[in-house]
């Protein structure tokens, strides 16, 4: 009843809005170069930022640009705050920790929650989803208790036709049933983290099947890095495309793909701009086109992609394309009694006041420790909350709070935010 009721209020804020207001403007842009450009300039003009005048293509930036980076989004967040004006007045603050572990609050308008949902419409259009079709959701959620008695570790959201599975109870011992729950309630799309759908793809392989869904188009991945291995093991084994998501809690760059496979930079999402790395690869850089209340401009998301040839896309769509989204890579563990474990970043969520970056380590055995860079407000009570969110995750396990003074960094300047004891 719970995801029934959230699905209502869904539909009453966002979702009816974004549908039949933005979503059908997005859909009309999107083969059309003058089209495309014209709207882009309208938003560019309407938020008050630069952006390049051309959404066919992607700019590379000049060697020693002015960027705006994560750490300075975090120490100052107001000096990127707008006065509430007409167009930003119903505003609220979103809270994240990303993959990175680095707690962010950002200001967005109700204009801007709306216009993403219509941008998501848009992807699930590419699917071939229809309003109203059955959906599976294999996410963040808490969705069952820790040990379901009748063995479900799912519920439904009747209203929005979701039905909703927990990523965490995913194990050796569970997937058949997670299988044949997906075959009897056969929905259009799956959406799920790619960890999750790569186990129950596996699962498929070794037990030597495929997925008899009838009515499956498509699998929906987003909010982990997509492996070209586990696309395509999935693919294989639910017999249909991945349609993977890139998009960050900032809110400054999306890419969707399209029914060739190909990642679309969605331009008139955000300006977006490569930063060329040593690698080969780039950053992405983007720049706010949908939220007037805290627009970034330049902002690093210190995600990577590897550039496109610039060539046009067979499916017509005049976005440019990337090869590949890099991201950040994260781990994922297996505890002793085959359960799964990856996405646990929602644990940081809500500390950006006394959290500077956070960590999770497996020790083995299923003992875990949570490294935390804070500062002087930390206290008893966040460590205590930090505790029972974990576990509320991942029910059973050992789990203990260390502060330290730093996260050590790879070479590439980052840091796994699940890392393993060596």
């Amino acid at each position: 009843m719970k995801y029934t009721l959230r699905s209502v209020g869904r539909e009453l804020l966002r979702g009816f809005w974004g549908r039949y207001l933005v979503y059908p403007r997005l859909a009309a842009r999107e083969r059309s170069p003058g089209l495309l450009n014209a709207a882009i300039a309208r938003r560019a003009r309407r938020i008050g930022v630069a952006v390049d005048a051309d959404g066919t293509r992607l700019r590379r930036l000049d060697p020693g640009a002015p960027l705006l980076t994560k750490g300075e989004l975090q120490r100052h967040p107001e000096r990127f705050l707008r006065p509430r004006s007409l167009q930003t007045l119903l505003r609220s603050t979103i809270r994240t920790s990303g993959t990175s572990g680095t707690p962010l609050a950002l200001v967005q308008t109700l204009g801007a929650v709306i216009r993403e949902e219509g941008f998501v419409q848009r992807q699930l259009s590419w699917i071939g989803y229809r309003h109203g079709q059955r959906r599976a959701w294999i996410r963040g959620d808490i969705v069952c208790p820790d040990r379901p008695r009748d063995g479900r570790y799912w519920c439904h959201d009747w209203f929005g036709r979701i039905l909703m599975m927990s990523s965490y109870h995913l194990s050796n011992a569970t997937m058949g049933a997670y299988i044949g729950a997906l075959e009897r309630y056969d929905p259009v799309v799956i959406h799920a983290y790619p960890s999750s759908v790569g186990a129950l793809a596996a699962w498929l392989v070794a037990n030597g099947r495929r997925y008899r869904g009838a009515t499956l188009r498509g699998v929906f991945t987003s909010s982990e890095t997509l492996e070209p291995d586990v696309r395509g093991a999935v693919e294989a084994a639910f017999g249909v495309p991945v349609y993977d998501w890139y998009g960050q809690a900032e809110r400054v760059v999306a890419i969707g793909t399209c029914e060739r496979g190909n990642y679309h930079v969605l331009t008139d999402y955000g300006g977006v701009e490569l930063l060329d790395l040593d690698d080969g690869s780039c950053e992405l850089v983007g720049t706010t086109l949908n939220n007037p209340a805290m627009p970034l401009s330049r902002y690093r998301t210190g995600d990577r992609v590897i550039p496109g040839s610039g060539a046009p896309c067979a499916c017509g769509r005049v976005f440019p394309t990337v090869k590949a989204v890099i991201g950040r890579q994260e781990q994922s563990v297996i505890l002793p009694d085959g359960c799964i474990v990856a996405r646990l970043d929602r644990i940081f969520q809500g500390h950006e006041q006394s959290l500077l970056e956070g960590q999770v380590l497996y020790r083995g055995d299923g003992r875990f420790l949570l490294r935390v860079v804070a500062t002087e407000a930390f206290g008893a009570a966040d460590e205590a909350a930090l505790i029972d969110k974990f576990l509320l995750r991942v029910p059973g396990v050992e789990v203990q709070v260390e502060r330290v003074p730093a996260i050590a960094r790879g070479p590439n300047g980052k840091y796994e935010f699940i890392a393993f004891e060596m």
